[in-house]
């Protein structure tokens, strides 16, 4: 990147953390000490899970406190199984030892006995498949039939206890941080289970920090910059701020898979990344007073995207910018045969008869496909915003990684990073081109609503034959334009090559390791993907 660029971007930085020196508005949200994470990616909808600690601390969980109320021991671990059953239960609370006592002495007499936790430091003993008089004359207790149990049931090498689910019961290991290892991964803070229509979801309930601990080295390399991982760490504390309240009809406030942050616990943690968190610690991205949408993807092949060319909903932080440059190499390339776009089209139900085209018809400024139509002999399938990439998901070819492509070597211009090419050549175009420019310069005539301009040399290239227009409402620079590009040829296929990867839409990580490189601090970095924020914490 040259040095007038940057000097540039620069100023443009300096303006807008300038704005950070206003009066600041009355920040109306608290962000939560403890979070509650469904490990939907190791135990959702399950009936059983292998829990690995030799000592479990047992006892019961409230608004992510854990009271302690007993412990077990296990040479081989413990398996934690759903029960649902019917027992009978010693009506008489009593300490671990003296209910440990009494299930020996009734397995001894030929019974299934359980010790069984009700909160607090009370203990019982539940027996199954007997008879209240039985069970009283065996133990010389009084005892109850308790029918429609639901709950766990954790058994161990040398005992098995129930805990039912009315008293919220949880679990913490006695190991290193107190981790406790489920299913292959180990956690910090606790364990509890949600029942729901019998079947049991693990959850983890810990500190908000430690939960940035397994998260972020999942959704970014912990060998990138370090002002890169705390940016890195304050999109992810912000964007868990968005999702708090997104799964709490299943009983936990978001999971460990992408639909929320990947999250790998104590497994996944990197002291690099621990690192970035801590220096970060509490710092949230606030759009006037109010935690942001904080989106980020991995690339977005040289400019980010407007939220509402991707989603719904215009947000003024989520404008699109130019990317300075981004780390490594972006690049992809699909084929799809004509085919394939018949058996895709077959699998989806479309009824347009055989593929003979596909048509851009929609381009930003950043080069990214808006809008194409899959066309068949006997009609046209269109697809906008997402769909573009997702529609084929069922081809062999699966889901494109973005948006940012052309067909055949048609379309916008991709991979301009600061007025240069992906492979660093200084575009062709002239500084300050633009779509009506580059259509000249293909021999038509593009018919415009206002000036076509670009950002640091950015502009549409359109090819002969093709017409273009504005059609939406542009934001500073950036603008969707109307176009008609036929991409088929006699080869009968389509070749598409593209940059980035994800949905383009805020933080670039890789965008945010080059500027890092660079020698940008991750405030300045933050500021330039989320537009007009302040920072707070």
């Amino acid at each position: 990147m040259n040095r007038s660029f940057k000097k540039l971007i620069a100023v443009a930085l300096t303006l807008t953390m300038g704005l950070g020196a206003m009066p600041h508005y009355a920040y109306a949200y608290e962000v939560p000490e403890v979070v509650r994470i469904g490990l939907e990616s190791i135990c959702k909808k399950k009936t059983t899970a292998s829990i690995t600690e030799k000592t479990l601390l047992i006892g019961t969980e409230e608004n992510g406190e854990f009271q302690e109320g007993g412990s077990v021991s296990s040479n081989s671990g413990f398996t934690a199984n759903l029960a649902s059953d019917e027992y009978i239960a010693i009506d008489e609370e009593m300490a671990q030892e003296e209910a440990d006592e009494l299930s020996e002495v009734l397995e001894r007499l030929g019974f299934t006995a359980y010790i069984a936790y009700l909160g607090d430091e009370n203990w019982t003993v539940y027996v199954s498949g007997s008879s209240v008089s039985d069970v009283e004359s065996a133990s010389r207790y009084s005892a109850e039939r308790v029918r429609d149990f639901t709950g766990i049931r954790l058994d161990g090498s040398q005992a098995s206890l129930l805990l039912s689910q009315e008293i919220n019961p949880a679990f913490m290991g006695t190991g290193a941080e107190n981790t406790f290892g489920i299913n292959g991964k180990t956690y910090r803070g606790i364990l509890t289970f949600v029942i729901r229509e019998g079947a049991m979801t693990a959850v983890n309930i810990v500190g908000l920090e430690e939960y940035l601990y397994g998260v972020v080295p999942a959704e970014m390399p912990a060998s990138y910059e370090m002002e890169a991982l705390k940016v890195q760490s304050i999109a992810a504390r912000t964007y868990a701020m968005m999702k708090i309240s997104a799964y709490l009809s299943l009983g936990y406030e978001f999971n460990d898979t992408i639909s929320c942050q990947v999250y790998n616990g104590y497994s996944g943690e990197s002291a690099r990344t621990t690192q970035a968190v801590n220096a970060t610690k509490g710092e949230i991205a606030c759009y006037n007073g109010k935690p942001i949408e904080a989106y980020f993807s991995a690339s977005t092949g040289g400019y980010t995207e407007n939220s509402e060319n991707v989603w719904a909903n215009a947000l003024p932080y989520l404008r699109a910018v130019p990317e300075i440059a981004e780390d490594g190499d972006n690049s992809w390339t699909v084929t799809l045969t004509l085919k394939d776009l018949d058996a895709l089209l077959l699998d989806k139900g479309e009824n347009i008869g055989s593929a003979e085209d596909i048509v851009i018809t929609k381009l930003s400024t950043g080069g990214r496909v808006q809008e194409m139509q899959i066309v068949g002999t006997k009609g046209v399938k269109t697809l906008t915003k997402e769909g573009i990439r997702t529609y084929f998901s069922a081809a062999s070819s699966g889901s494109l990684p973005s948006k940012m492509f052309t067909i055949n070597g048609k379309g916008g211009e991709i991979g301009v990073y600061g007025g240069q090419t992906s492979t660093g050549k200084q575009k062709s175009d002239a500084i300050g081109g633009s779509l009506a420019n580059a259509a000249a310069k293909n021999g038509i005539v593009a018919k415009t609503e206002g000036i076509l301009s670009s950002i640091n040399g950015k502009n549409i290239s359109v090819y002969e034959g093709s017409s273009a227009s504005a059609s939406v409402t542009p934001s500073g620079d950036y603008e969707v334009y109307s176009v008609n590009i036929s991409t088929a040829d006699q080869s009968g296929r389509f070749v598409i090559e593209g940059m980035g990867r994800g949905h383009g839409v805020g933080l670039s990580q890789k965008g945010a390791q080059a500027m890092a490189k660079q020698g940008y601090a991750y405030d300045e970095i933050l500021k330039y993907y989320y537009q007009d924020i302040t920072i707070e914490g």
